[in-house]
């Protein structure tokens, strides 16, 4: 039940007064804030406050939430309406919250939406539908695993058979189970990608850093010798995330672009602001473009248009993965002339001011 954790004040006017009651009457915590930074009024309880606070001195917003006062933007931030999120802890575990600041003609009131249970439920959620994910793979992960150990099984029946086999024979079996490890090693390891949650260290960093990265492992390969590059940079695409995460999609879909030009043909990757908030990145090849059949498919775990042994499947479902929980979205087009065209889309960082 809300109720006012201090009294209102002798000598307010009746615009303040109806303020009061306002702020009274909504759900949530409300700190009101005149317009030289006093706070006049406190309703509600807030997380990590005594259930009492002292306001008779009309101490400022700043001196009674530090912790507010330095999330929001702004030199005099009480008087801009706007809305920011902050993550505090305190003695008995870590709180999300969500503060929603208006400027209206007789001061400022900040609302406080504790928003602890709700991030809780989607981490849960998320990790939820990872593991669901993940079990509905394992029909594809147990079909994908029977080719390389059925050839591994009998290359090494075959090495068993003879007891002198000649060198070159002997080198061209050694050589077909190296491989089939190899193909069940990157599987594993991809797998093990994918039901990975919120493990990487996040920081700001220009969405050109991991892309130039991955660029230069694609063209450090020598088939890529006639591949032609042309990169469209942003440096103010600034995003929050994990860098290496952002690194795996798009060594993923270079990857995709590279194989399907077989080394010949032209990528285009361009980074660009919305007026919105928002980045989109984009990117073009010159191959034979995405089979129509194969389009609505091509996010799915274990699908792919590739020859046996030739990939996963996994690279463009992990990617889909990785950008969701960037906030962000994947779509794939084709071209109207010829190639295939991968719009990615991450919401835009900006630094508190």
């Amino acid at each position: 039940m809300n109720r006012p954790i201090s009294p209102p004040l002798d000598g307010f006017s009746t615009e303040e007064e109806l303020l009061f009651r306002f702020a009274d009457d909504l759900p949530w915590p409300v700190i009101v804030i005149r317009d030289d930074g006093q706070v006049i009024r406190v309703t509600g309880e807030i997380a990590g406050r005594k259930a009492t606070v002292e306001i008779d001195e009309r101490a400022s917003f700043e001196a009674l939430f530090p912790e507010y006062f330095a999330t929001l933007r702004g030199s005099v931030c009480w008087l801009v309406s706007q809305e920011a999120e902050l993550t505090r802890q305190l003695p008995n575990g870590v709180i999300h919250e969500r503060i929603v600041l208006r400027r209206i003609s007789t001061g400022s009131y900040l609302i406080v939406l504790d928003q602890t249970k709700l991030r809780t439920l989607e981490i849960s959620n998320v990790q939820t539908t990872r593991l669901a994910a993940l079990g509905f793979m394992v029909a594809g992960v147990c079909h994908e695993m029977s080719n390389p150990l059925a050839s591994i099984h009998s290359m090494v029946q075959i090495l068993n058979s003879h007891y002198e086999m000649e060198p070159d024979l002997v080198n061209k079996g050694l050589t077909n189970i190296a491989a089939g490890v190899k193909r069940l090693l990157n599987i594993s390891s991809r797998l093990l990608n994918f039901g990975r949650v919120g493990e990487e260290p996040q920081c700001a960093f220009p969405v050109d850093a991991p892309i130039e990265d991955a660029l230069a492992i694609i063209m450090h390969d020598r088939r890529a010798e006639y591949l032609d590059l042309e990169f469209e940079r942003d440096p103010g695409a600034v995003i929050f995330g994990s860098i290496s995460q952002m690194q795996e999609v798009f060594i993923n879909i270079f990857e995709n672009a590279f194989q399907a030009m077989n080394g010949v043909g032209k990528l285009h990757v361009k980074t660009q602001r919305t007026g919105g908030m928002r980045i989109i990145i984009t990117i073009r090849d010159t191959g034979p473009g995405i089979p129509n059949e194969a389009m609505q498919r091509l996010f799915e775990p274990f699908f792919t248009t590739k020859p046996a042994g030739h990939g996963t499947g996994l690279g463009l479902a992990i990617s889909r993965e990785i950008l969701c929980e960037h906030d962000g979205l994947i779509v794939a087009e084709n071209n109207a002339d010829a190639g295939a065209c991968f719009r990615i889309e991450l919401p835009l960082y900006r630094e508190k001011s």
